[in-house]
């Protein structure tokens, strides 16, 4: 099982850092390409800070404290997997740790995080915000492991 899911955890980060790489060769900041009938718009956006760049003006604590929530993390993360059975929690942390990491990657070795997709909306706050799969996996992530705790 465990095996499983380091596999999975390897093809969630190498998937959302590829496309990270193709969108920081091949879009140039400020276009939009329109998929999905335009529902979906990919253009490339760099993330200095937290979630809609907060604290961007403070790369040393965003640094120490994507270090530090990872290092949470993975330690959360050999508790779950050291147990038997869980294997919906099991998921959803490999899903928020590969978001996670892939992330904490960006900002420590491009220093800042490439985020890619966009959505058609009226709404012109939700139409400014981009993210990248990685967002997507933690949002999942995070869903299927506060769903285990439903009721406990």
């Amino acid at each position: 099982m465990l095996s499983w899911m380091m596999g999975l955890f390897a093809v969630l980060l190498g998937t959302d850092e590829a496309i990270k790489q193709q969108i920081e060769e091949n879009v140039i900041q400020g276009e939009n390409r329109k998929i999905l009938g335009g529902r979906i718009i990919i253009r490339k956006v760099y993330n200095r800070g937290f979630l809609l760049n907060l604290l961007d003006q403070h790369p040393a604590v965003i640094k120490g404290t994507s270090v530090v929530t990872g290092l949470g993390v993975l330690f959360y993360d050999a508790m779950i997997f050291m147990k038997k059975g869980h294997y919906v929690r099991k998921l959803g942390m490999t899903l928020l740790s590969a978001g996670a990491a892939s992330n904490i990657f960006d900002r420590l070795v491009r220093g800042k995080v490439i985020d890619y997709i966009g959505v058609r909306t009226e709404n012109k706050f939700l139409a400014r915000i981009t993210a990248n799969l990685g967002d997507f996996y933690i949002a999942l992530g995070a869903l299927l492991t506060s769903m285990c705790n439903i009721g406990k």
